[in-house]
């Protein structure tokens, strides 16, 4: 790729070059038949990468259409959330679980469709009806929309309801960027570095982290979009072409950014909420479906 033009990626596991020996990240690659991980332990602050100092994980399948290979990848977020919330020793009596992005379109409603199939309690705990509460923990849900929809940074929106309700854990879903064609709807990255709204189609909005909601949060991000330059690079490295000079001479960079997702979105984004969902309410709520 041209000099001047950089490939967005929100998945730490893409920027991964075998031909580093890093002392800044630690990474460890496992797959069995149906299901690849990554896991990935940002060092240092500063790092090769560009991602924020903490833990990445990656999961990704190949096939989003078969029954049993859904099933097994809630069972492996599920396992990665109990796994890194345990790593973070967090209380997890509260939880805050923010659906980022826009309802409307559909390549980036993942956030709100999760949150809509959440199991949500905070009413109940209010009331004290523990009759009610039996395996189960004190979750809310907040969908801030986006700044065309409401005016407000999404950030201002999540920090005034984190210090009404004072959660012990804020987890963010929404939809993400990859470079990689084939991973589009494919790959589900958790981390507990939080999350930049908007990021997933270049419209990088103020950032959900410890930091800006003084709480610990884990963003959870699926796959959805690709950009036009991430296409044209697969394309001109398959075909070995000098892509520098094509990229440059007939589209311009201002083009390469445009974000694009498959025309199978819909269908696809139905089993992606419930991949996500189904992991989240069995973290959130370990033993209610056990009663």
């Amino acid at each position: 790729m041209g000099k001047s033009y950089q490939i967005r990626s929100d998945f730490a596991d893409e920027i991964l070059s075998a031909d580093i020996r890093s002392k800044t990240y630690e990474h460890i690659e496992k797959q069995n038949a149906n299901i690849k991980s990554n896991y990935i332990k940002v060092l240092l602050d500063e790092n090769e990468l560009g991602k924020a100092k903490g833990d990445y994980v990656s999961i990704e399948c190949k096939d989003l259409y078969d029954h049993d290979i859904r099933e097994q990848m809630v069972d492996a977020i599920l396992e990665n959330l109990q796994h890194m919330s345990a790593n973070m020793n967090i209380k997890m009596k509260k939880i805050l679980v923010v659906g980022l992005g826009n309802r409307f379109i559909t390549s980036d409603a993942l956030g709100p469709g999760v949150a809509n199939e959440i199991l949500v309690t905070a009413h109940l705990y209010a009331q004290q009806s523990s009759r009610m509460l039996k395996g189960t923990r004190n979750v809310a849900v907040l969908q801030p929309g986006v700044m065309g929809q409401t005016g407000l940074e999404s950030l201002s929106i999540v920090q005034s309801v984190t210090a009404l309700y004072k959660p012990d854990l804020v987890i963010a879903i929404d939809a993400l960027a990859t470079r990689n064609l084939n991973r589009i709807n494919r790959v589900i990255q958790i981390n507990n570095t939080g999350i930049q709204p908007g990021s997933g189609v270049g419209n990088h909005r103020m950032a959900l982290n410890e930091d800006s909601l003084h709480v610990p949060v884990i963003a959870i991000g699926v796959a959805t979009v690709t950009s036009i330059g991430a296409i044209l690079n697969e394309a001109l490295d398959q075909a070995e072409i000098n892509r520098e000079a094509i990229l440059e001479s007939v589209y311009g960079n201002k083009h390469l950014d445009l974000v694009v997702t498959p025309k199978s979105m819909d269908d696809e984004l139905k089993h992606l909420i419930y991949i996500v969902s189904q992991s989240l309410n069995r973290f959130l709520h370990p033993d209610f479906l056990k009663l």
